[in-house]
């Protein structure tokens, strides 16, 4: 399907329940098994004895630039870490406070075909842009009408492409309310604004209480871009639709992709009392906060992280949660035209990680660099989150 993105919206009604949640809708027929394999090369916070520069709380964020560098930011810290290719700690950039060069609450970060750092920051709202490995900087104030937060910030050519919801505050200082209905938004080199696109309710039913709450978590779309001229978001929340937009002669043009196997029913919605009698239901629950109050729901099947590879195709990550059986990941590729080539499993060539549930269960794709080189975190075998750089292998039939 293929469509202008001004000018079609898509709905997704959902009916929730728990058997149907269990059914999976099967992909076209021309889609065949195949199997992925992530072959660690590098893992960076393995060893809980390294000093303090090697070890993460929570890896949230990851790039590299042209050298090869890798640039990591760690939740609850206000500066970004930079590690050679072979994991040794090079600097630190930035630091906490109000200054400049300072940060709070960094909410995204980037590095652009330049080797310049871009930092979102959401308490100072304001970019600062390091480049020379932090030894220069400029800041950039985020737009009068930036409420949202920016997350991701990615390069396309000769620009930058964002993702958020713009929203505005009630005047009563309830709780803020949406105020565009368009989730990219892309900015010149000089992080200026000049255009918005991707309607919201072309990619969330926005009629459902706890989709309308979701759309404005940082994690509710995953994001990746081929640094030109396409863009493809995946739901967190994943229903077997991935979006697809690409600049032609002007304009951004919207295809919806088919994925592979999927449960019927990608969420279901969880009163608290339910949610506090059952611990079934507890596991992979999520709340969120809207205008409407709370809204809590117990989901099925979830998009880990999409990349777009030097080939063209698009690789989603994606894992299912069941009430009852095994938890599993479902792996899809994508061919440039946009039909699945085929699904399979995801595991690592080391067996000791794959009968490990726990880790298993904490997959997140965080980068991919120009070499197809995944960066993820994933927690260890003592339960500690890790930096983990892995070669992605497609066996194709």
């Amino acid at each position: 399907m293929r469509v202008v993105f001004m000018k079609s919206r898509f709905g997704v009604p959902l009916c929730v329940c728990v058997m149907a949640a269990l059914a999976l809708i099967l992909p076209s027929a021309q889609a065949q098994e195949m199997s992925f394999t992530l072959i660690e090369q590098l893992v960076i916070g393995n060893d809980e004895n390294a000093s303090a520069e090697y070890l993460f709380t929570f890896p949230e964020l990851a790039r590299t630039d042209s050298k090869g560098y890798i640039y990591v930011h760690d939740r609850r810290r206000a500066d970004v870490r930079v590690f050679d290719e072979s994991g040794q700690y090079v600097t630190t950039i930035g630091k906490r406070g109000k200054g400049p060069g300072e940060m709070r609450e960094i909410v995204s970060m980037h590095v652009d075909d330049r080797d310049r750092l871009i930092v979102a920051d959401r308490d100072s709202r304001r970019f600062t842009i390091f480049s020379d490995l932090g030894a220069q900087f400029e800041t950039k104030a985020f737009a009068v009408d930036l409420r949202g937060v920016p997350h991701p910030i990615l390069s396309l050519e000769n620009s930058f492409v964002l993702k958020y919801v713009r929203r505005y505050d009630d005047p009563e200082q309830l709780l803020p309310y949406i105020a565009d209905t368009k989730t990219l938004h892309h900015y010149d080199m000089a992080l200026n604004p000049s255009e918005a696109f991707a309607e919201l309710g072309e990619i969330f039913n926005l009629d459902e209480s706890f989709e309308k709450a979701r759309i404005v978590s940082r994690d509710a779309l995953k994001m990746a871009t081929n640094g030109i001229d396409k863009i493809v978001l995946v739901p967190m929340v994943y229903s077997g639709s991935v979006y697809r937009y690409t600049h032609e002669g002007g304009s951004w043009v919207m295809e919806k992709l088919k994925g592979g196997p999927v449960p019927k029913e990608s969420y279901m919605s969880v009163s608290d009392k339910k949610f506090k009698a059952n611990p079934e239901l507890q596991s992979f629950s999520i709340s969120n906060s809207g205008p409407s109050g709370l809204h809590r729901a117990r989901i099925f099947n979830w998009s880990r992280g999409v990349v777009i590879l030097s080939s063209g195709e698009t690789v989603n990550f994606t894992m299912q949660t069941p009430l009852r059986g095994d938890l599993g990941h479902r792996t899809e590729l994508f061919d440039q035209a946009g039909v699945l080539l085929g699904y399979g499993s995801l595991r690592f060539d080391d067996q000791r990680l794959n009968r490990n549930l726990d880790i298993m269960s904490e997959i997140d794709i965080l980068w991919i660099d120009g070499d197809d080189r995944l960066y993820l975190r994933r927690l260890n075998q003592h339960g500690f989150y890790v930096l983990s750089v892995a070669k992605l292998v497609i066996g194709r039939p």
